[in-house]
């Protein structure tokens, strides 16, 4: 499946759906105004679009950091014949969002969060121990693009280029943890949804989430779209060694490209010299090779890598439970 099987009113309602709708009463009718149709057609579409897998999930989007947690990328060298072992060792913990095998010797790669970067460690750990493996965390240092957006045209305000500095976590009240555990299930997709938040009137509900993002700790109410049924079958990680002096001039050029979905600067470990990473989708063999000859003129890489995904092992949020 790709975009192609997609009509034009899904595709911009896709586009919508994942810059984030509105927090009004009536988000639906809204988005049926901009686009011209029924609030009915809006929710007949949407649910038709999860059906068909293409919205992957459709609920509230948080900064993780401002509710006192903290994440960084994990890889690890595993043998084939224990692949499978230590897939689901991984993939069992409570911690991990994204996990992936990709084309390289560190064939193993998943997010971690935790409370702490201490505790982070201890996991991994604790999972070296059970799995007689070495798992090294790669922690960011700096983000030049977070843009999970394949049909959204990015905020005009948002910023390319950011050092990541401690964030003092926000203190939550009773009322906001209730929101924010109704914002991790399901968007309700019902002409008033946010009526559905329970035990809230909702008034209530809007004021609290309207001021959950006015703190940051909500980023937007969104969907999260499946890039492989978008026709984006090609991805792949690029990982770069870059002189610190250069580093900011060429993660800065290689997040303008609109392949790149992510870029980061990350500590590196011994056997991994690679500092410089950059999330990559395209939809063919062909537009990545041809993209890897732009960005390293662009960028001016030297010694680099290109790890492509080859199997997706589970890609979904960590739940919050604030009770």
């Amino acid at each position: 499946m790709s975009s192609d099987s997609l009509t034009a009113f899904q595709k911009d309602l896709l586009a919508v759906l994942e810059g984030g709708i509105e927090v009004i009463t009536e988000p639906y009718h809204s988005i049926g105004q901009r686009l011209g149709c029924s609030v009915q057609q809006i929710l007949e579409d949407i649910d038709q679009l999860k059906e068909r897998g293409i919205i992957r999930r459709f609920q509230g989007q948080l900064d993780y950091r401002l509710l006192g947690r903290t994440a960084c990328l994990v890889t690890a060298s595993v043998p084939p014949e224990r692949m499978e072992q230590v897939n689901a060792a991984v993939r069992d913990l409570p911690g991990v969002s994204h996990q992936y095998l990709r084309d390289h010797l560190f064939n193993l790669w998943f997010t971690l969060q935790a409370e702490s970067k201490e505790q982070i460690q201890q996991i991994l750990d604790a999972l070296s121990s059970r799995c007689g493996l070495v798992f090294s965390a790669l922690p960011a240092i700096r983000t030049f693009k977070l843009q999970v957006r394949f049909l959204a045209a990015p905020p005009a305000d948002e910023r390319a280029d950011s050092a990541l500095k401690p964030s003092e976590p926000v203190n939550l009240n009773e009322r906001q943890k209730r929101v924010l555990m109704f914002l991790q299930e399901d968007f309700p997709v019902v002409p008033r949804p946010f009526a559905q938040c329970s035990g809230m009137a909702e008034m209530d509900c809007l004021g609290e989430v309207q001021g959950l993002m006015h703190k940051g700790v909500l980023k937007r109410v969104a969907a999260v779209l499946n890039h492989y049924r978008l026709g984006f079958a090609v991805n792949a990680m690029i990982c770069a060694q870059v002189p610190e002096d250069r580093i900011e001039a060429a993660g800065a050029a290689l997040a303008l490209f609109r392949q790149v979905s992510h870029c980061y600067q990350r500590r590196t470990f011994p056997g991994w010299p690679y500092n410089l990473f950059a999330m990559v989708h395209c939809r063919s063999e062909e537009e990545l090779n041809g993209w890897v000859e732009q960005a390293q003129r662009a960028a001016g890489l030297g010694d680099w890598v290109i790890l492509r995904t080859v199997r997706e092992i589970k890609k979904e949020p960590v739940r919050l439970d604030f009770a």
